[in-house]
């Protein structure tokens, strides 16, 4: 027995050796691969990530709520990073420790399923027997008794986090509970006899009209029952939840696989919008055959998918950008991005290239990103990618950060979302009274040159976006501008 288990020690050691090595995800490789900003981030809101950060291929400290070395979480802060923890009592001795190590405590947790709206008792739509359920029968939506429960469950977590001395200083969540907007919602929703007496009269008559009244119905849910406990809280806290945007009759936003676009909508008592910019495979069998003018003779392939993915994740920060220009300029912008999320797992299908994902990275800065949320989750048949979504977007953030005062402070210039056939210059920037930064390329294998007015009162100039992309630095002075290309 005893040569049993030492066999079996020695085979487990292997295999932890094993995926470490074909999974370079550990605090180790990251800290030798990621080095620290070269441009200071202090006093900045950190980056996060999906996947938490472990010693070895075996740690599960984070998983029983196991501190970290305070060198650890400094080294991370370094790099503009931040350890998210679970918005839950549990995960105190967790803040505890990054608050000691001079780190923002930052809630990130994912959630979804029925509740909080089957939480009361007879939640649930009342079907007849005739009706036949695909998946979950799922709660009216217009009860409210479930989420009122949640709140309440949900401000005792934040007392406890209050009462241990902590400081929650954003909460960037992942909520996406019902209720939700698709066609068997809306089939559910319409054959329930109570729902039928609860909603106005119209909203069930059409899948449109259910979807986009649910789209902003749940926006304000969410506002009520999540936003508004935390900000009661710790009133400074920077609060959004998964995919919240703004929408406006002059600019509906995209929806974040480019399904159909958002109606109008407000945030609510949120204080920061989470456009997402996701390469996701779903996108080809969504758009694919709606993109392309001559899609039959348009190949599958690495530059045509490029276009398509930057088409979709340019979509969402720009759209929720020029509405929160217009309507709430004091809104912060969190994006969830990530270069590969497989969704239908199509080899056929080629995933962003890493080049394309870098430049549209550097774009997300300069169209009103603060932070980022990196869905670095694991790929088995891509581990390496968990580490280089970490990689990609601290390199993007450490680019932006040489232009801090235009970051925080510059007027984003162009929202313009390029057509996926448009052969254009695809350019972003930021300005401000006397400076300003503009990152183009151009989406094709051939350089574009492009008109630009940086100022109102400045000349037109000529500037080439090239393939591989190109960033200018304008000052003026005088009424002199100096451009400068790096």
């Amino acid at each position: 027995m005893r040569l049993i288990l030492i066999l079996l020690a020695w085979c487990l050691g292997i295999c932890a050796v094993a995926q470490q090595s074909a999974d370079p995800y550990v605090l180790d490789t990251l800290f030798q691969r990621i080095p620290p900003l070269s441009h200071d981030a202090h006093g900045r809101l950190p980056l996060i990530t999906w996947e938490p950060f472990r010693q070895s291929a075996t740690d599960d400290s984070f998983s029983k709520d196991i501190p970290l070395p305070v060198a650890t979480y400094t080294a991370l802060a370094q790099r503009g990073l931040a350890q998210a923890i679970p918005l839950t009592a549990k995960a105190i001795p967790l803040a505890l420790a990054m608050q000691q190590a001079g780190m923002a405590v930052v809630v990130m947790e994912g959630n979804g399923g029925d509740a909080p709206g089957a939480l009361e008792p007879d939640a649930l739509h009342k079907l007849p027997r005739s009706f036949d359920v695909e998946g979950a029968v799922h709660p009216c939506p217009l009860l409210l008794a479930g989420w009122h429960t949640q709140a309440m469950a949900l401000r005792a977590t934040l007392k406890a986090f209050k009462d241990a001395g902590v400081t929650i200083d954003a909460a960037w969540l992942d909520w996406e509970n019902e209720p939700l907007w698709g066609s068997e919602e809306w089939e559910q929703a319409r054959h329930c006899p109570r729902c039928q007496e609860l909603f106005s009269p119209g909203v069930l008559d059409e899948y449109p009209t259910y979807r986009d009244f649910i789209v902003r119905f749940r926006q304000q849910l969410f506002s009520t029952y999540l936003a508004a406990p935390i900000r009661e809280a710790f009133p400074k806290c920077v609060v959004t939840n998964w995919a919240v945007v703004h929408s406006s009759p002059e600019r509906l936003t995209l929806h974040y696989w480019g399904r159909f676009r958002f109606p109008p909508m407000t945030i609510g008592l949120f204080t920061a919008t989470n456009p997402v910019a996701y390469g996701n495979d779903i996108e080809y069998s969504l758009l694919w055959d709606k993109v392309w003018a001559n899609r039959k003779e348009t190949p599958l392939d690495q530059p045509h998918m490029d276009q398509l993915y930057t088409y979709v994740m340019l979509s969402q920060i720009s759209e929720d950008t020029a509405n929160a220009q217009r309507w709430a300029p004091e809104t912060l912008s969190i994006p969830w991005v990530c270069r590969y999320c497989p969704d239908m797992d199509d080899a056929a299908v080629p995933m962003m290239s890493r080049t394309r994902y870098r430049e549209l990275l550097r774009h997300l800065w300069l169209r009103g990103a603060d932070s980022l949320q990196i869905f670095n989750a694991f790929r088995p048949n891509h581990p390496e990618l968990r580490l280089q979504e970490v990689e990609d977007a601290v390199t993007s953030y450490d680019e932006a950060l040489r232009y801090r005062t235009l970051l925080e402070h510059g007027t984003v210039m162009n929202t313009h979302v390029p057509g996926v056939m448009e052969a254009g210059a695809v350019w972003s920037g930021l300005r401000g009274n006397e400076e300003a930064v503009v990152r183009a390329f151009a989406p094709g294998l051939t350089p574009v040159t492009f008109a630009l007015s940086v100022w109102d009162d400045a000349p037109l100039q000529s500037l080439l976006a090239s393939p591989e992309g190109a960033t200018y630095h304008f000052i003026r002075r005088h009424g002199v501008i100096e451009t400068t290309r790096e």
